[in-house]
């Protein structure tokens, strides 16, 4: 669409007092940081041969260095075509403080430089920062047509301002320069059609600077939409068909387009820049000025996947458009969507990988699979979201089963990683009840009720902690083992409680015999060490642990060892021997004392006979 330029002119002085008002240098604050800047800084230089693009440090420094959204104003058209002069007129500045402008018929401009000290725009309740970009003219001897190509595609992504400059008028070799450009725009940003907000980049404006005196008749904006109408072509010419094509095609690489008309500024072309302002047309110079008001009324910052960009963005995107330029000698629209769409693919991975490796581990199949769907939902909505090119066709789905595969990958390693701890903390916990199991093994006076509740107790600490796809198999693994403890444990258990009371006869007998003499007690203690080591003699094949004596002497025992109570026993047994022990002492103390009053008495009373 072209915009109506007398509209524009109409507002010019307002829009002319406001640019005046807002544009200001970035760093008017900091006067030896503005000086600094104040000059051109190279960004991309040719590499030797002119056919290949190199990024300088130093200019994306200076980019990186631009806070706040940015507005790159790009400039192209043929070498020797006064873009340089433009450009420094525009920031009103001379030849010698801008950008280098030569007089030769050889280029001055190698490769894309900036303007170190952006215009600051006031647009609404913001301030957009405008960098300005001069490019070296194409047309020039001594390089190849691939090196063009990376300069007009380079400029035609990278900018939110276009401008086209050209001499006279719009040739058909002009509308062909942006063959490549157009092709690249068609990928770039026609999968996003109608929601320009969100396409991975968005168009730029661009504006065709015709500079020229007369115009026979017709007005600039007619003589570029006549430019630009495709030609009839009867004959199926194919250099026509693919020049009509480009000019049908130019509306995807701008959202706007917009002529303007400059006239020259003087006679003496040679001389510009030592003319003052004074000197030149003054229709040139009105000119100028309305000029100026129109790139900055088409200002907007630059967007990237929705989000407008800083200076640091920017440069981050230059060095990735050089490098998807410099991939292939030739560079075509399909290698340079790639070299973009495998980056793409990369971070969507990385960024699926790092909502997986948020989940921490183990945890159940189920609980994984369940954040790994979401994760996927959002990769694969974010790819299609920024990536480039057409949704349809082999390459699309080709990119897509790259990304899916990755995207399995990575879950394979997460899923062998949650397998890993699982295992390694089912392990830890089927250990710590095996090792339960066997230190009841090794109790003298065992209890298949606390066996029994031990194991219980370790199986639910078991449970909470052992989660993951080793669960199943670790819990298979532990029932096992209660299995074959189980049977160790009831095979010695018999014989351990008879152990137990044979010692405890024995202890009975020793106490009561040589600790505290109870004559009954002894006699209940050799009578039971007596019985348990003759009655399982009597056994020949059978045993008598099936007696239902010994069952009712074990049922006892389960139950004593069950109850609260069960130390109040040992107590009772505990408080009768010290009773005893003591009482005896107290006594025999109490007898001497009484033989020893006797003894006292007993001489009194043969001193009173004498």
């Amino acid at each position: 669409m072209f915009l109506n330029f007398r509209a524009i002119r109409a507002s010019g002085i307002l829009l002319l007092i406001s640019a005046v008002a807002f544009a200001r240098p970035v760093t008017e604050l900091t006067s030896q940081d503005t000086l600094a800047r104040s000059r051109a800084f190279s960004v991309i230089a040719p590499v030797e041969g002119h056919t290949r693009l190199s990024v300088s440090e130093e200019g994306l420094d200076v980019l990186r260095k631009i806070s706040g959204p940015v507005v790159p104003v790009i400039v192209i058209g043929p070498y020797r075509s006064g873009k340089s002069f433009l450009l420094n007129q525009l920031l009103g500045v001379g030849c010698d403080a801008g950008f280098g402008v030569g007089h030769s018929r050889s280029t001055q401009t190698r490769g894309v430089w900036l303007w170190g000290e952006p215009l600051v725009v006031r647009q609404g309740n913001r301030d957009l920062s405008l960098v300005l970009f001069d490019t070296e003219g194409f047309e020039s001897t001594g390089k190849a047509d691939a090196y063009d190509d990376r300069i007009f595609a380079l400029s035609a992504l990278l900018s939110a301002v276009l401008i086209y400059n050209l001499p006279e008028t719009v040739r058909e070799s002009d509308i062909e320069k942006l063959s490549f450009a157009v092709q690249l725009a068609d990928n770039f940003y026609s999968h996003a059609e109608g929601v320009q907000r969100n396409a991975p980049l968005a168009p730029a404006n661009m504006l065709w600077l015709i500079q020229r005196d007369f115009l026979e008749g017709k007005t600039v904006q007619a003589m570029v939409k006549e430019a630009l109408q495709p030609v009839p072509n009867p004959g199926r010419d194919a250099d026509i068909e693919q020049v009509n094509r480009i000019r049908t095609s130019l509306t995807i690489l701008a959202q706007n387009s917009t002529a303007f008309g400059l006239r020259q500024p003087h006679l003496q072309r040679t001389q510009l820049c030592q003319l003052a302002d004074s000197d030149l047309d003054p229709v040139y110079v009105q000119q100028r000025s309305e000029l100026r008001t129109l790139v900055f009324s088409l200002a907007k910052p630059k967007v990237v996947s929705g989000q407008e960009v800083t200076g640091t963005e920017l440069a981050d995107l230059l060095v990735k458009m050089v490098g998807a330029l410099n991939s292939q000698d030739i560079p075509s629209a399909g290698s340079i969507l790639e070299h973009f769409n495998r980056e793409l693919v990369a971070k969507v991975r990385e960024t699926y990988a790092a909502a997986l490796e948020a989940v921490p581990l183990p945890v159940p199949q189920e609980t994984l699979d369940v954040a790994a769907t979401l994760a996927k939902t959002d990769a694969l909505n974010r790819f299609h979201a920024q990536r480039f090119g057409s949704d349809t066709g082999p390459a699309a789905e080709a990119l897509q089963q790259s990304l899916e595969a990755g995207l399995a990958k990575e879950l394979a390693v997460r899923q062998s990683a949650n397998a890993l701890a699982s295992v390694r903390i089912c392990d830890a916990a089927e250990a710590a009840c095996e090792a339960t199991l066997e230190r009841e093994q090794q109790v003298i006076l065992p209890s298949t009720t606390r066996f029994a509740a031990s194991f219980q107790e370790c199986r639910a600490a078991f449970v909470k902690r052992c989660v993951g796809p080793g669960a199943q198999a670790q819990a298979d693994r532990l029932d096992r083992a209660w299995e074959r403890e189980g049977k160790r444990f009831h095979r010695d258990y018999n014989d351990k409680l008879f152990n137990g009371l044979l010692g405890l006869t024995f202890i009975d007998i020793v106490v009561f015999r040589f600790v505290v003499k109870i004559s009954l007690m002894e006699t209940i203690g050799w009578l039971g060490f007596a019985f348990l080591q003759i009655y399982p003699k009597l056994y020949v094949s059978g045993s008598m642990y099936t007696n239902a004596w010994w069952q009712a002497l074990v049922a006892v025992w389960e139950a004593v060892v069950a109850s609260p109570l069960r130390w109040i026993l040992p107590a009772l047994v505990i408080s009768l021997v010290v009773y005893r022990l003591c009482g005896a002492r107290i006594r025999r103390r109490l007898q001497l004392r009484g033989d020893k009053a006797l003894r006292l008495g007993s001489l009194g009373m043969r001193d009173l006979a004498s």
